[in-house]
């Protein structure tokens, strides 16, 4: 047989009905119900007045409430979180007064309550500690077209099975984004049109900020990959994250997050789809996102275009008087005093320079990248730069020699003398 079980009202109507038999005294009754003699006398005067209809539980509501949020403003706060689901109160708040000219709207702790008693919100907790940025030597922007930050957003499948890969790119100092591209793969060749078609019409950046992924970095000289040695000769300087440290990139990663919830989550049918859904989301993002670190406004009112424009014919770089200026060959080697150094195919066709320095050593430059120093290394018989010459490989049948594995030996490093140019 189940346990009975008995609501306070079914308590309250025993209570009060033995109270009017007399049996019992007021003590006896309270002691019993294991209540308070205030208790009793509330009970019995709500039965003396209205009877047991008077019994039923009533709200602590107050009757009137002055302060209390309008009907309408808390319809608007849920109709745009519902339009927006990564925005938080602060951001509400603003929208409240810019877009629906609300000018005292309620506070952002009552907009969190607010989204929380309709589900719209969890409460989480914080990660307990302190987190300091440190941006590692990466170039603090300063104005807009400082520092651009480009990254591949993770791929993912599309609806009808291909892959997207979104490439974008951003201003770091006003967080205004140029471009999320749904591209099929993350080839040199798509990443180039996608830049220079950018550059035509924004201009150019002084930096530009990546990772040392591809197609903007490689195991070469100076780490340039065909696309990051095109910005260079375009007088653009280019910034390398540390090996896995998405820290270094932590605002464009941030936006990523945004991106992939927004915008991704699920994936469109195919690219074409995914392509209008990453536009109306970037326009979204630059034009009505209220940004915290710009003081609440928008990245649109920050940006404003560069007015370094892009070199459209390629011409061809120009380097001080009294450097020696050769030609990379096709096969990506420079021949030089009787030895032939392999510089990398990604210089193949363009011109770089030689340059005896005050300390005896030869250094070759690319536009304006020291790529290292010249050294003729018999065993491996190509050019290194002195900071990245291969240790000998390990012969044992245990080891493997990647190009990661670099190490200085300056024991074989001996400079060219002065008389070779």
């Amino acid at each position: 047989m189940p346990w009975k079980t008995t609501t306070p009202m079914e308590e309250a109507l025993r209570f009060v009905t033995l109270a009017q038999t007399e049996r019992f005294t007021l003590t006896e009754l309270c002691g019993q119900f294991c209540i308070s003699r205030k208790t009793a006398y509330k009970h019995l005067e709500r039965y003396a007045s209205g009877g047991f209809k008077a019994l039923a539980p009533r709200t602590s509501r107050p009757l009137h409430s002055p302060a209390r949020t309008d009907e309408a403003i808390t319809a608007l706060i849920l109709a745009e979180r519902r339009l927006h689901r990564t925005w938080g109160p602060k951001k509400l708040r603003v929208v409240l007064e810019t877009k629906h000219g609300i000018s005292a709207p309620p506070a952002c702790s009552t907009i969190a309550e607010m989204l929380r008693r309709h589900g719209l919100s969890v409460r989480r907790r914080r990660r307990p500690g302190v987190y300091q940025v440190d941006a590692h030597g990466c170039t603090e922007a300063t104005q807009p077209n400082h520092v651009w930050t480009a990254d591949f957003k993770g791929w993912f499948l599309l609806g009808n099975g291909q892959r997207c890969d979104p490439l974008t790119v951003c201003d770091r100092y006003s967080h205004y984004i140029f471009c999320v591209d749904a591209l099929p793969n993350q080839q040199c060749k798509g990443t180039h049109q996608v830049f220079r078609g950018l550059m035509r019409h924004h201009g150019l950046p002084e930096v530009i900020h990546c990772d040392l992924g591809s197609p903007f970095a490689s195991y070469g000289l100076g780490r340039l990959s065909a696309l990051s040695a095109w910005w260079v000769e375009q007088g653009i300087e280019v910034e390398f994250s540390r090996p896995a440290s998405p820290q270094d990139n932590g605002s464009h990663e941030r936006m990523h997050r945004d991106l992939k919830a927004e915008a991704t989550t699920p994936p469109s049918v195919n690219l074409p789809a995914q392509q209008r859904r990453f536009e109306r989301w970037r326009h979204e993002f630059n034009h009505e996102r209220p940004h915290e670190s710009l003081g609440q406004r928008t990245p649109a009112s920050f940006y404003q275009p560069s007015v370094r424009r892009l070199n459209e014919d390629d011409r061809p770089l120009v380097y001080p008087a009294g450097w020696l200026v050769k030609t990379v060959s096709t096969s990506g080697h420079l021949h030089h005093e009787g030895h032939n150094y392999h510089v990398g195919e990604v210089f193949a066709g363009k011109q770089v320079a030689l340059h005896y320095n005050c300390e005896g050593a030869t250094e070759l430059h690319f536009a304006n990248v020291h790529l290292g120093n010249l050294v003729f290394d018999p065993e491996v018989g190509r050019f290194r730069p002195p900071a990245y010459i291969a240790r000998p490989p390990d012969r044992s049948a245990t080891s493997t020699t990647t190009s990661l594995d670099y190490q200085i030996y300056l024991d074989k490093v001996s400079p060219m003398s002065p008389d070779s140019l």
